[in-house]
């Protein structure tokens, strides 16, 4: 099977979310699902409000980035989680 490459963008509920401490909640999400982190950053959006940004290589499987996303949108900080890139890695 394919390595796959995704980039996932992760909306905090609010701009009083600290973001370093979502993107270790990021980080322990994903410590479970059999990936590996390429890339975590942050940013601005607008008025205060910010975009956590990961990238996880894994392997291609049935479902997609589907099981991931639903993961990552069960920390409680999050407001929506959406996979906005995938590539063949």
């Amino acid at each position: 099977m394919a390595s796959v490459l995704a980039k996932i963008k992760i909306m905090p509920k609010s701009p009083e979310v600290d973001k370093e401490q979502l993107k270790e909640k990021v980080k322990k999400v994903l410590e479970t699902q059999d990936v590996a982190i390429r890339g975590l950053f942050d940013e601005p959006l607008a008025f205060g409000l910010y975009t956590v940004y990961v990238v996880i290589e894994m392997e291609e499987r049935e479902g997609g980035t589907e099981p991931i996303e639903n993961a990552l949108s069960e920390i409680d900080d999050v407001e929506s989680v959406e996979t906005v890139e995938v590539s063949l890695a």
